[in-house]
């Protein structure tokens, strides 16, 4: 691959802005909240109950709506926010509306996009429950009871093995990569901790890696200058204990490397990850190239952000990356 292919295929992508088939999606209404995870759904109502309220498989949708069914009944779902829920609750066909739809969130499949819910430790009817939604590096929170847009934005300026460290003019936030730990909160004029939020679930495969390269297309290099890309996205995730994941097209590959290395390949500065002697990943600013039997031959993505990339390949360089 060479440098004018790569800035060819960014340059194609530069006016993408929409994401198409979604696989992930969340359906807010008072009380509660609908995760989708490809053909899963579940259902939650943290007031009631913490657990999962119910859980659904989809088996149809449209333009409007997505159709999904449990033992007790079926359930539509809508794509936009102002479209109520319907519920089939014998299962012959007879809808009535049951819920006013929040918001309506339909998020890419591997990344750029996760939500935490959360419900206040001190309020005893959680009029504090709420969710973040991230952005690639920008996080929005809602709090549905309070107001049904945007309660506050934040950047992502940092992140650890255990938290996302979000700011916004007011507040530093820190976000756990597990229900294990709290939301904390500290106020930027005086650093004072705000308070404890208790995270219910957490949706995102890849909060577990401090590595993560979020692409907008996926597809087959035929040729040295030619490939054939499709609009799905694609993620791969990595760590510095020789753990790497692959996700697109709905899959995901659990694979562990043996070396990661700097490489020049025609002139263009290259990270190289081995996984054995005949199956490697070339990771370029903005694009990555793989040559792997288990995920496929000869795949390309397109159009990560440069900034793990740039970090990884530092660390290289003056030998701090420790296996």
């Amino acid at each position: 691959m060479n440098k004018r292919l790569s800035l060819t295929m960014l340059l194609a992508i530069a006016s993408f802005v929409t994401l198409v088939a979604q696989t992930t999606a969340l359906v807010t209404y008072e009380g509660g909240y609908f995760i989708k995870d490809g053909k899963k759904w579940t259902e939650f109502r943290p007031a009631d109950k913490v657990e999962p309220w119910n859980e659904y498989k989809q088996y149809k949708e449209d333009d409007k709506f997505f159709y999904i069914e449990s033992k007790r009944c079926n359930v539509a779902v809508p794509k936009i926010y102002h479209d109520k829920i319907f519920v089939d609750r014998k299962k012959n066909g007879n809808w009535e509306v049951v819920y006013n739809t929040l918001s309506v969130h339909l998020l890419c499949p591997e990344g750029d996009a996760l939500y935490y819910t959360y419900r206040n430790h001190s309020l005893e009817h959680g009029e504090y429950d709420g969710y973040f939604v991230r952005d690639n590096f920008t996080w929005r929170e809602y709090r549905p009871r309070m107001k049904s847009t945007v309660w506050a934005e934040f950047k992502q300026t940092s992140g650890d093995s255990r938290y996302f460290t979000l700011e916004s003019s007011n507040n530093i936030v820190y976000i756990p990569k597990s229900t294990n730990d709290d939301i904390v909160i500290k106020d930027k004029s005086n650093r004072n901790w705000l308070g404890g939020y208790k995270i219910q679930a957490v949706n995102d495969r890849s909060a577990a890696y401090p590595y993560n390269f979020y692409y907008l297309k996926s597809g087959r290099l035929k040729s040295k200058d030619k490939s054939e890309l499709t609009d799905n996205v694609a993620r791969i995730s990595l760590d510095n204990k020789c753990n790497i994941q692959v996700a697109f097209d709905g899959k995901h590959y659990d694979l562990t490397y043996t070396s990661i290395e700097t490489a020049d390949v025609d002139g263009e500065e290259a990270i190289l990850i081995t996984i054995d002697t005949q199956n490697r990943i070339w990771l370029y600013d903005g694009t990555a190239r793989i040559e792997c039997k288990a995920i496929g031959k000869k795949m390309l993505f397109v159009g990560a952000s440069g900034k793990d990339y740039r970090a990884i390949l530092e660390q290289l360089r003056i030998g701090t990356f420790r296996m």
